[in-house]
């Protein structure tokens, strides 16, 4: 298992540490807006590229006019529910959040208009691709990547009060699945910014009504969990 090291005290919505001495000095705060946030580094351009990897291609930038349509993935009624033990084949795009999400044209999202990127597959793979993607829609104010509830209502409340930010994007580096079936799961993602690998984990619910997944932010605790990472052995690397 993950070694993960929150130095905030519990129910606290933010993570921040400092190492003294000059050598390094590092603020992460943790949002609850569905991303973290690290402060811009001015002397560094925010990556917004990646290097193939085997079961990745290169990014693509989001469509700017018609929503791409790259399948029909939350259409999916006999999928495989295996919990993949490495990564997917991958295409990386630039959402207009300005941060780059894992789509694919078998797992989703199949939707990709405006800021809230929909349809994935029915399936743990699926719920792997729809988390970032749903994260970075409610960090935007859209209501329809959660389920309703006061989770949610919260959720967006602080989005609202939040307003524009000027910081550096992380990027998302790999995954694990601590829980997942046709119904419900809980990826934990392993995520960097400026050298710090971060744990995110989040909870996802499939949505019989929408036929797709949505984020469950009715759960107890913070959303998303967030917290230092020590150990990135356990996760899935995803590029």
């Amino acid at each position: 298992m993950a070694k993960n090291k929150n130095t905030d005290s519990p129910g606290t919505q933010s993570l921040g540490w400092w190492v003294s001495g000059g050598l390094l000095v590092v603020l992460i705060v943790a949002i609850v807006v569905g991303v973290v946030l690290w402060p811009r580094d001015t002397t560094t351009a925010p990556e917004n590229t990646l290097t193939p990897t085997a079961t990745a291609t290169a990014p693509e930038q989001a469509p700017t006019s018609a929503p791409a349509q790259a399948g029909a993935a939350c259409q999916t009624s006999d999928a495989d529910q295996t919990v993949p033990s490495e990564a997917p084949e991958t295409v990386w795009k630039t959402h207009p959040y300005q941060m780059l999400m894992p789509t694919s044209e078998k797992y989703g999202p199949s939707t990709q208009d405006g800021n809230l990127w929909t349809c994935f597959e029915r399936s743990p793979t699926g719920a792997i691709f729809a988390g970032p993607n749903l994260l970075t829609a409610i960090s935007m104010g859209e209501a329809e990547a959660a389920i309703p509830g006061p989770g949610r209502d919260e959720m967006l409340q602080l989005v609202e009060e939040s307003g524009d930010a000027d910081f550096e994007r992380p990027v998302y580096e790999g995954f694990r699945v601590l829980a997942a079936d046709m119904n419900s799961a809980t990826i934990d993602y392993w995520i960097t910014g400026q050298g710090t690998d971060i744990s995110q984990s989040v909870d996802l619910v499939w949505d019989n009504e929408a036929g797709d997944w949505k984020l469950n932010l009715e759960t107890p605790g913070e959303h998303p969990r967030v917290s230092a990472l020590e150990d990135t052995s356990p996760y899935v690397r995803w590029r």
